[in-house]
């Protein structure tokens, strides 16, 4: 990984540069937006200024930064997940928050990053908020994320936020099967979960990503499809969507899963009206749950 200095002529560039050289950068940030790639090159680049014995961090040539630069920088610990719903467990994240306490080895300071931080389910994120709420002195959080809207307002009143800018997928571009299907199954599950949080959360991965919006909504309604089939004793069929249906007819009647049938159906109609996106995503929570 290069080393280089901080873009000063972008707004966030600029506040994050003022917050290092000026010694007084958050003890936990949220990067989110862009591409992994540029989130977790700016993590890194953050990482090696906050152990960077120079005054001008960071400067790419101390111990510190060299080590950085290599990935081999024991105070530098780098947890990465793949990007589906709830793939970052809670024991990893007591596992991060056990290492918290150990002093560091070789810096000043101890820099966590942790990639894909918006997979974390409501006990993660509560048992990562314990340490956010009074970390060690030495301790600085970067948590990596497409959109910091999967956090609770607990976690994101204990960071700053970095907004790094809008990316979706282009048209051309085709999007993993299975990276459909999970995001469908997330989303289709969680209405039938007792709270509204979860069905935030887990639309809160099309706010950056029109594509996978469009192309996730009629496997949404495919699974729903599939639940009332065998709400009216179909024989329950193997398909791509695992035991999902079968859970859902379990908990939903048939009712709210024609109503559920006919909101994806709306929505889908409103996306080739090229309605704005934002609102799509927030009309999609909405009629989720209004169909219960």
């Amino acid at each position: 990984m290069a080393i280089r200095p901080f873009n000063t002529d972008s707004a966030v560039g600029k506040s994050i540069a003022a917050a290092l050289y000026s010694r007084r950068f958050p003890h936990a940030v949220i990067l989110e937006g862009s591409s992994p790639e540029e989130r977790m090159s700016l993590a890194k680049n953050i990482a090696a200024a906050l152990v960077c014995t120079n005054a001008e961090a960071p400067c790419g040539v101390c111990p510190n930064c060299r080590k950085a630069a290599a990935d081999s920088h024991a105070d530098i610990l780098i947890y990465s997940v793949e990007d589906k719903p709830k793939a970052f467990k809670v024991d990893l994240v007591r596992e991060i928050r056990n290492k918290a306490y150990i002093v560091p080895n070789e810096a000043d300071r101890k820099i966590f990053i942790l990639e894909n931080s918006h997979t974390m389910g409501v006990e993660g994120q509560n048992a990562i908020l314990k340490i956010l709420e009074e970390p060690p002195s030495y301790v600085n959080f970067i948590l990596l994320c497409s959109s910091k809207s999967g956090f609770l307002q607990t976690v994101l009143s204990r960071a700053t936020v970095y907004n790094l800018g809008q990316t979706s997928a282009s048209d051309d571009e085709s999007l993993p099967r299975e990276k459909i299907i999970e995001t469908a199954k997330e989303v289709a599950l969680s209405v039938a979960a007792l709270n509204d949080f979860e069905t935030v959360k887990a639309a809160a991965v099309f706010e950056k990503d029109a594509k996978l919006l469009r192309e996730a909504l009629p496997v949404i309604q495919e699974i729903f499809a599939a639940s009332l089939r065998i709400k009216y004793n179909a024989a329950e069929e193997t398909s791509e969507f695992g035991s999902t249906p079968s859970e859902l007819s379990q908990k939903l009647s048939r009712r709210s899963l024609l109503e559920l049938i006919e909101a994806t159906d709306s929505l889908m109609e409103s996306i080739k009206l090229n309605a704005n996106h934002n609102l799509m995503v927030t009309a999609l929570c909405t009629k989720l749950r209004k169909a219960l």
